[in-house]
């Protein structure tokens, strides 16, 4: 296999730069644009130029046949790359991607990998920041870097918990697994970092039936906090859907709202409980509920929960988990479940399998011992 360099003489009597390759008694041209006139005055550096888009070509073709990783593609920015990816990324799921990917440049601003963060001057990436001039070219994204980031994932400076480290850290580890698939890594640089998939369980408290019967004969301070928190606990919905709910969204008493996380839609009757906590209908576009800040409500909730005194930390997002298990426990499937929470899969939901499991292993252990 050959590459040459050729001029073709022209009428006019300039000349014009071709590349003549030769592989396996396959013989073509490729033209380049470069143009030497009869008068030129830089005839020597336009040759240089063609000798060297002559080498790179030389070079392309040599590392396509034999796998070998361009000194182009390993100068190419990983940020940029993993920005693309998201831009493509069409499936369930790309929410995780987008904060693995927010996470990833906190990092690397934390270690001073890059030095500042700033939007983007694409437009259709809202959500990335990076310097103008800043950047990781994939010959410096090693084994090192892949490491460090997944440890700051499960450190308390990520504020991450649960099972989230593990799951950014997973699709960080894709797009890198997608860049050495297409030849941007001579090495996969997360090929040999271990990764133990968390145990599925549920990691916030959930109250039951008879601790929501002493919050619904408990003043609250904020009365539409006490409402809209109860609600949650029968319907399923979370804070940031309470917070959008309007009286539209429970035409014919059905409840008809999209996720705010995933923009899954959500469909179910409304039961008894929840109707009476919604109380006189008002006008389609009114809010269900005027709730204050995010941190108004926490406080509320706190403190509601003390004067009840439920000795659990509760937050917003509990309402979710009772929900959940309140209908597992009476007979609904773990399909149904997911449909009704939102989720785009049923794998989340086996979390609340595995509380029941344990519940009901705690209820076996503390079973009276009898003396033989």
């Amino acid at each position: 296999m050959s590459v040459t360099l050729r001029w073709k003489e022209n009428k006019n009597g300039s000349k014009t730069a071709y590349l003549d390759v030769y592989n396996k008694g396959n013989r073509k041209k490729k033209y380049i644009d470069i143009r030497i006139e009869k008068n030129d005055t830089d005839k020597k550096a336009k040759k240089q130029l063609a000798e060297s888009i002559r080498s790179k070509y030389h070079s392309d073709i040599i590392n396509k046949k034999f796998g070998l990783v361009s000194e182009d593609k390993l100068q190419t920015c990983f940020i940029t790359f993993f920005q693309n990816f998201l831009i493509g990324y069409k499936k369930a799921g790309r929410r995780k991607y987008k904060y693995a990917y927010e996470k990833f440049l906190t990092y690397l601003v934390a270690q001073s990998i890059i030095s500042k963060k700033q939007k983007s001057e694409n437009p259709k990436i809202d959500f990335s920041e990076i310097g103008k001039n800043d950047g990781l070219p994939f010959d410096q994204l090693t084994n090192i870097v892949c490491r460090n980031y997944k440890e700051y994932l499960y450190s308390s400076e990520s504020g991450l918990n649960g099972e989230t480290p593990y799951d950014y850290f997973v699709r960080f580890r894709t797009v890198v697994n997608r860049a050495y698939d297409e030849k941007y890594l001579i090495e996969n640089p997360t090929s040999k970092i271990k990764l133990s998939k968390p145990e599925s369980t549920l990691k916030k408290q959930i109250l039951v039936e008879a601790e929501l019967q002493k919050l619904a004969k408990t003043i609250c301070n904020h009365s539409e906090v006490k409402r809209a928190f109860l609600f949650a606990c029968f319907t399923g919905l979370g804070e940031a859907e309470i917070k959008k709910l309007t009286f539209r969204h429970l035409a014919d008493n059905r409840l008809n709202i999209e996720r705010a996380k995933n923009g899954k839609k959500v469909a179910s009757a409304l039961p008894a409980t929840a109707m009476t906590l919604i109380g006189q209908i008002g006008k389609a576009d009114t809010k269900v509920f005027r709730l204050p800040s995010n941190t108004a409500i926490s406080k509320h909730l706190k403190n509601w929960i003390e004067e009840s005194e439920i000795d659990k930390h509760i937050t917003f997002y509990c309402a979710r988990h009772t929900f959940a298990i309140m209908n597992l426990k009476r007979g609904a499937n773990l399909k149904t479940i997911s449909k009704i929470l939102g989720h785009t899969t049923t794998v989340p939901t086996n979390k609340y399998l595995n509380y029941l499991d344990e519940e009901k292993d705690k209820a076996m252990n503390n079973l009276p011992e009898l003396v033989f």
